[in-house]
């Protein structure tokens, strides 16, 4: 079978297995939806009886999945119950906040961690490489809530220098991208340094400076290009990570992407919009992760080869 294939059916199973998970959560846990919906002093037994069937919440766990699964797979992703909203509109109307946030948090991650990290291996044991790797330390030690609330408090209230809610300007994007950013971008001049530094102690860089190339070509062309591979393989994982943390971050900074809409809907057990929500990250995710093992196949040719020799 070939690779694309077997992604792509590991990739369906993942998602079938996050909706059985989810859908289960949300379900079995104390309370439901109807205590959203009435005032648990003034509301009758009769009335909250009457919800629940109308809602089919009395019906046996797998006929309610089976309902859910098969509107989804229709693409129906059926009405807000606490907001009587169509969930597609509610996704259509905060994805585009997230998918900027993420977007501008994965350029600068990527975009400033691994030229830092390639910096800190050409300067390696100077003072430069010593200042890089104190800082890369305490981002990554840094809590990102932690971080969040510390640049809110310094950039905000105290400096007034930026926004620190809301996205009525492009200035309100600053702050939850620089959080968002830190730690993956921490994390990638990390990986970047290490590989770097494999690839000049190797010996065809050895063979390159013996034959007399640019040093400057040497690093940033050969160099660089060999050690893409492991920052490749992190860029999928580090998605995973960014989406993880936009949750916090856009419920700190009042950002109305889906992460504040998940956190509403499973507060209130909304139940179609958290259900919904929670599989598009899921998806997200897992076609990042494919997308990455084809780049880290295609920027490494020894993988390419190894694959078809195990098919």
């Amino acid at each position: 079978m070939p690779y694309l294939i077997q992604r792509i059916a590991h990739a369906v199973g993942v998602l079938f297995l996050v909706s059985v998970v989810t859908f289960l959560a949300l379900r079995t846990t104390p309370g439901n939806v109807v205590t959203s919906l009435f005032n648990p002093v003034t509301a009758s037994d009769e009335a909250v009886a009457r919800a629940i069937a109308d809602l089919g919440l009395d019906a046996p766990l797998w006929e309610q999945y089976w309902d859910y699964i098969s509107d989804v797979l229709r693409g129906d992703l059926g009405f807000s119950i606490v907001r009587g909203s169509d969930v597609t509109d509610l996704v259509g109307s905060a994805i585009g906040y997230t998918l900027l946030l993420a977007a501008a948090a994965f350029v600068v991650a990527f975009g400033l961690g691994a030229p830092v990290g390639m910096i800190s291996a050409l300067s390696a044991g100077g003072m430069l490489d010593r200042i890089i790797r104190v800082l890369i330390s305490v981002f990554q030690a840094v809590p990102n809530f932690v971080l969040a609330l510390l640049a809110v408090l310094v950039f905000g209230v105290q400096l007034d220098w930026l926004p620190v809610s809301g996205a009525d300007s492009p200035l309100h994007l600053v702050l939850p991208t620089l959080v968002l950013a830190a730690e993956p971008g921490a994390l990638t001049a990390r990986v970047s340094r290490t590989a770097v530094l494999e690839q000049l102690s190797s010996d065809y860089t050895r063979t390159l400076r013996a034959r007399g190339v640019a040093p400057w070509r040497i690093h940033w062309v050969h160099v660089l290009r060999n050690s893409l591979s492991p920052v490749i393989s992190l860029g999928g994982v580090q998605v995973r990570s960014l989406l993880g943390y936009t949750l916090i971050v856009e419920v700190i900074f009042r950002w109305p992407g889906l992460g504040s809409e998940l956190v509403g809907s499973v507060l209130n057990r909304d139940y179609p919009v958290a259900q919904s929500l929670t599989l598009l990250l899921a998806a997200v995710v897992v076609v990042s992760s494919v997308m990455a093992d084809l780049l880290y196949r295609w920027a490494d040719p020894r993988v390419r080869l190894t694959g078809s020799e195990a098919q």
